[in-house]
């Protein structure tokens, strides 16, 4: 689903176009958007990290959903080196609406040993984070 459809789509604060996508900020986290076919390399991560860096700051919790509405390339090696970009953990999320993303997915992980975890909808990508959001509150 893309976010424009979700019950969410209200509360965007801020909305980001890069040339691979769209970044969607919202109080408590980032939704990513990439368009069919585009490549995620090292100079996305850089604006991505950026986004999440800005948008965190004073925060002691933000997270970020990838909800891949469609098939693209994340290159693998390029994100073996964002560890450069950030000293915070970002809890995420990546949304895949069918098998292929969801071994792509299990590819990624395994490859890049992160923490990212899986959902099959948006609503439940948004509803584990601010249940954990809700955890480090209390």
């Amino acid at each position: 689903m893309y976010l424009e459809n979700s019950v969410i789509n209200k509360e965007v604060k801020k909305i980001h176009k890069l040339p691979q996508g769209t970044i969607y900020v919202f109080e408590n986290f980032l939704v990513s958007e990439f368009k069919e076919g585009v490549i995620i390399d090292f100079d996305c991560f850089v604006q991505i990290y950026h986004y999440l860096n800005s948008y965190s700051e004073n925060k002691r919790f933000f997270g970020y959903i990838s909800n891949r509405v469609h098939k693209y390339t994340v290159k693998v090696t390029d994100f073996m080196k964002t560890k450069s970009l950030t000293q915070k953990f970002y809890p995420t999320v990546v949304v895949t609406y069918d098998e292929e993303g969801k071994n792509t997915f299990k590819f990624e992980k395994q490859v890049n040993n992160c923490q990212a975890i899986l959902c099959e909808s948006l609503d439940k990508a948004v509803h584990h984070l601010t249940r954990n959001f809700q955890k480090i509150s209390i």
